[in-house]
């Protein structure tokens, strides 16, 4: 009787799976993530905790800066300050210059060069690109209307050619052929349709357009890689406790007896296809430049566990340095897969 209990339990599993994946195109490539459908009750719950996890991460509702040339840049520790700073350079050793740089020259490389940013938040980046590029025409798009807010009121205080436009990435559609340059920095990982966004990229760019894209590639749900894991709970160990207090998953600072590997997508967008990012863009865009990184770092230094670090300590920033070399030597050996990536693309025609 528990042997048959268990087949019907199996075989209702297996037809659920096929409504599923009968549902949507992209499907079957989403496993748990399956289940959310745009305008569906879980969907929603997912973007109202996203919206909100970045009004927090921004500082609270939608105003405006009360000072001018005040980056609307989500704030970060010192440690991975400096660790992002070491990605830059490792892409501009790769590629002969870092994300920042490649925008830029493209925006200058002529008058009115057309960007598209989509998942800009309050647009920090943007805005400072439209600083220096002034001919340059930039859109902005985000799902978050608080800190579109923020953006457009700080571009209106400065002159700047930037426009904010809410939007869904999810469900968008895009203009054709409007734009030079596609950005995406960071928001790709939060998005469930990527199949949609990027047609909708190839449609939008105009037949010399390329996309640049910084963005998160870790397993869905922003867990580690099972052999990342193994190293990291080796490290893990050996970091007194001063090093392994968390910063961000609880209302207090606690001290972690093993480092937090939880699937973000049970309550929010954090990571909800990361996996299929790379394959889907290799699929439909000419790859251009692509520099990976942070097989381990980002899990050590972001905003969970970097501010434990002051580099203006000598022990702090030997682990640093050292952290640093052995994720470059497990990145460079291929022993541990990248978190993190940079690169130029070109839609295939």
């Amino acid at each position: 009787m528990l042997v048959l209990k268990r087949h019907w339990i199996r075989l209702l599993f297996r037809i659920h799976q096929m409504k599923l994946l009968a549902g949507s195109p992209g499907a079957i490539f989403r496993g748990y993530s399956a289940h959310l459908e745009p305008g569906g009750k879980a969907y929603d719950r997912h973007l109202k905790q996203e919206i909100e996890e970045y009004r927090r991460v921004h500082g609270g509702g939608g105003e405006a800066t009360s000072k001018p040339n005040i980056p609307l840049i989500e704030p970060a520790p010192a440690s991975w300050l400096d660790i992002q700073g070491r990605a830059a350079t490792r892409i501009r050793d790769a590629t002969g210059d870092d994300m920042y740089g490649h925008v830029l020259s493209r925006l200058c490389a002529r008058k009115g060069v057309r960007m598209l940013s989509l998942g800009s938040g309050p647009g920090g980046l943007e805005l400072q690109f439209a600083r220096e590029a002034r001919s340059a025409k930039i859109e902005c798009i985000d799902l978050n209307a608080g800190l579109l807010e923020k953006g457009c009121a700080q571009a209106a205080s400065e002159g700047l050619a930037v426009e904010f436009r809410q939007g869904d990435l999810n469900t968008i559609l895009l203009p054709p052929e409007k734009f030079d340059l596609v950005f995406c920095h960071a928001s790709l990982h939060h998005l469930l349709e990527l199949e949609h966004i990027f047609h909708q990229i190839k449609r939008t760019l105009k037949t010399r357009g390329e996309l640049i894209v910084i963005d998160v590639i870790t397993r869905h749900g922003y867990r580690m890689w099972p052999e990342t894991r193994k190293v990291i709970d080796k490290i893990w160990k050996t970091l007194p406790a001063a090093y392994r207090v968390n910063h961000t998953s609880y209302h207090v600072k606690m001290i972690d007896e093993r480092i937090v590997d939880a699937d973000s997508r049970r309550s929010n967008m954090e990571c909800i296809r990361s996996e299929d990012i790379l394959p889907l863009l290799e699929a439909g865009f000419e790859t251009s430049a692509y520099v990976p990184f942070y097989s381990l770092c980002r899990r050590l230094f972001d905003t969970m566990y970097g501010p434990n670090y002051d580099l203006a300590r000598a022990l702090d920033r030997a682990i640093l340095d050292w952290l640093w070399a052995l994720d470059c030597y497990y990145l460079g050996t291929g022993v541990l897969k990248p978190e993190t990536f940079f690169g130029i693309y070109r839609p295939k025609r």
